[in-house]
């Protein structure tokens, strides 16, 4: 029972130590931070669990830019989603959270969502016009 716990401990260190090596990196985020943030999002998702804001940091840093609104729901209750924004070399990637989780995977720089795409709404500012 010992050793199939120590023969498992340098795959459980080796995983974080990518992750805070991807985010030492530097502030740059490129399409490859997408994919690892995006691998990140499949696991967490088969396991049943979202990805939190932290852990969305860890891999791509502080985001641009961030906003704060509420979303309805059919139960007609309101939930606080966050948007961030993150710019590089003028092109823009968005990331949804609600309940300070990741609620869907992340487009490429360069590359636009479906209109059917979760979560895909124009800011308050927008709706506003």
């Amino acid at each position: 029972m010992l050793g199939a716990t120590v023969r498992s401990m340098p795959a459980s260190v080796l995983f974080p130590t990518l992750i805070l090596a991807f985010a030492a990196c530097g502030p740059r985020v490129t399409n490859r931070n997408i994919d690892a943030l995006n691998a990140q999002f499949d696991a967490a998702e088969k396991n049943g669990k979202g990805l939190s804001v932290k852990e969305v940091e860890a891999i791509l840093g502080q985001p641009t830019k961030q906003e704060t609104y509420q979303i309805e729901q059919q139960t007609v209750r309101e939930l606080p989603m966050v948007r961030y924004y993150y710019e590089e070399n003028g092109q823009t990637v968005e990331l949804h959270f609600i309940d300070s989780k990741l609620q869907n995977r992340v487009v490429h720089f360069g590359a636009k969502p479906s209109d059917d795409a979760p979560l895909h709404m124009p800011p308050k500012s927008e709706l506003a016009k």
